[in-house]
């Protein structure tokens, strides 16, 4: 395996703020928000690894409950992680409508009041410049990706991370949706990623980027070529990788709430943060996705009480210098 390539981005994630972004000659990139650290779950990459770090000294947002992940042997789709065995799918008496009746565990569903994806609206989220910090470091490492039935996933190995506060959420894996589960002021985009991140006690923390069509996305074409056909199983290219730091938008602005797995058993808890800015692939390459998943969105879910952030403050309107009457 080559050897593997750093790429530090600085985030916030659930209470957090905007990214700020900084490379260096080793394509090395790491991005620092300061605050009071939460618990430090793993240990540290090899220290002799080098490093560029910028700090923003930020008071930090507390954080909410997180859900845990029901141990399994891989790692399917948001919402699919869990000894699930009960069909379900997108359409028909297996589709979103009727999951909460597939299976006693899938009760959330149906009931629960903290369900995700949700209608994401400028005007109803609340800004804020609180940030924890957080640093992200991403890998590159042989492509593992399989077809699960419900999504194209690309697995991770341990040793792939984001920190929020110091608190360590290890990457699992990455998967799409045709079109976006998350609406943005009503609409659907043609497509969204979902990194889904773990810590130590099982509780789940998901970066979700939307796409938009425009221009070919080179950092989606090692996953493109090479798309697994067969169902449940996993497929290792040692000579293809894909790292998702390719991914992350320039503008990193993001929408922040407290949702749940999009998929059955539908658990609460889950850490979620929306980049506001989509970044593009081309209409081939969505639709390429898009004929071997077939659409795979859940139905966008009542916000209710939740208050939904969102990580740029709110600009004030500057007073009058002059009143007139």
């Amino acid at each position: 395996m080559n050897k593997p390539v750093l790429w530090l981005l600085s985030a916030a994630l659930f209470f957090s703020g905007s990214l700020v972004f900084a490379a260096d000659a080793q394509n090395v990139t790491k991005l620092t928000h300061e605050s009071k650290p939460l618990l430090d779950l793993g240990a540290e990459l090899d220290s002799s690894r080098p490093k560029v770090k910028k700090s923003v000294a930020r008071k930090a947002a507390p954080h909410a409950p997180v859900a845990k992940q029901t141990s399994t042997a891989s790692t399917p789709a948001v919402g699919a992680i869990g000894n699930n065995t009960i069909h379900w799918g997108y359409t028909g008496a297996s589709g979103p409508q009727h999951w909460g009746d597939l299976a006693p565990e899938n009760i959330m569903c149906k009931i629960g009041k903290n369900q995700s994806p949700i209608d994401l609206r400028d005007n109803a989220a609340v800004g804020t410049i609180g940030l924890p910090q957080l640093d992200v470091v991403y890998q590159n490492v042989p492509l593992k990706v399989i077809n699960n039935g419900h999504t194209v996933q690309v697995n991770y190995p341990l040793g792939s991370y984001i920190k929020v506060g110091g608190h360590r959420y290890e990457l699992l894996q990455f998967h799409f949706h045709t079109p976006s589960e998350h609406k943005k002021e009503g609409f659907n985009y043609p497509m969204e990623m979902h990194l889904v991140h773990k810590d130590g006690d099982g509780h789940l923390a998901v970066m979700s980027i939307l796409f938009q069509e425009g221009e070919e996305n080179e950092t989606l074409d090692a996953l493109l070529a090479n798309l697994p056909r067969d169902v449940g199983k996993q497929h290792v290219h040692k000579d293809a990788s894909l790292n998702p730091a390719g991914f992350i938008p320039a503008n990193t602005d993001f929408y922040k709430y407290s949702g749940s797995l999009t998929t059955p058993p539908c658990s609460e808890g889950v850490y979620w943060m929306v980049f506001k800015q989509p970044i593009q692939a081309s209409a081939e390459q969505i639709q390429q996705l898009n004929e071997l998943m077939g659409d795979n969105s859940r139905p966008f879910q009542a916000t209710n009480a939740r208050s939904v952030l969102k990580s740029w403050a709110d600009q004030l309107q500057e007073p009058p210098l002059y009143e007139f009457y």
